[in-house]
């Protein structure tokens, strides 16, 4: 594109007062083709003419709700004035209900005052009265709770020795029990009274060896038998 032939507006510059306004007020630019000619400035001023659409169609609610505000305001401001003048009456009144009551107070004060001063001797007696009954109950009350507490611990002291006498002659019996037990245990069990459950084994045996065969002579009679031993006997005793 050639740059150095331009395009140029013929009526631009002949409305300069006008323009300066506009640049002024709008900062809008006096000649037209200064948008057309870039696209950036298009886009530029649809924003900005959309922004003005957005605004001026707020702009109508926004005034009717000023004109409510400001005349709400306004009724707000004179009930305000009114509510003032209105209190300051009620206080009138109540300044003086609490003056009057403030005098009854003070009038009955001094007359309390005048009844202590009277009954202040006879009630410092009956305190005094009180008192000292009170400290004699609490003596005596004392007195008698360390005595039970006294006897309490005696018996607390003959109820364990009791109890350590008892534990001690358990202890024995047990012992005792015990001992029996063990012993038929090994008379019932032997060597196994430890563990008479338990099976072993190896138990312990001798086992019989088998008796010497004896010979048989050739008249059929075995050698060495009894009848045999008879009858050598005999022979040697009839041969003397």
């Amino acid at each position: 594109m050639d740059y150095g032939v331009a395009i140029r507006n013929p009526v631009a510059g002949h409305s300069s007062t006008i323009d300066a306004k506009s640049l002024e007020w709008g900062g809008f630019q006096s000649d037209i083709l200064g948008y057309l000619s870039d696209i950036k400035n298009l886009e530029q001023f649809a924003d900005l003419a959309n922004n003005a659409c957005e605004l001026a169609e707020r702009l109508d609610p926004f005034l009717e709700n000023a004109r409510l505000m400001m005349e709400a305001m306004k009724k707000l401001s004179e009930g305000q004035i009114t509510w003032t003048e209105l209190r300051k009456q009620y206080g009138s009144a109540v300044a003086n209900a609490i003056a009057k009551a403030r005098r009854l107070d003070a009038e009955f004060s001094s007359e309390m005052e005048r009844l202590d001063a009277q009954d202040r001797s006879s009630m410092a007696l009956i305190e005094q009265k009180r008192k000292n009954a009170l400290i004699e109950i609490a003596t005596g009350l004392k007195q008698d709770l360390e005595a039970e507490l006294w006897r309490h611990e005696q018996s607390i002291t003959n109820i364990n020795s009791r109890n350590v006498a008892r534990e001690e002659r358990e202890q024995v019996t047990t012992g005792l029990r015990e001992q029996r037990q063990a012993l038929l245990n090994r008379a019932r069990y032997g060597s196994r009274a430890l563990n008479p459950g338990q099976a072993q084994e190896v138990i312990p045996v001798q086992v019989a060896q088998p008796p010497v065969a004896n010979s048989v002579s050739a008249t059929g009679e075995q050698r060495g038998g009894w009848g045999t031993n008879l009858r050598n006997l005999w022979n040697s005793l009839g041969n003397r």
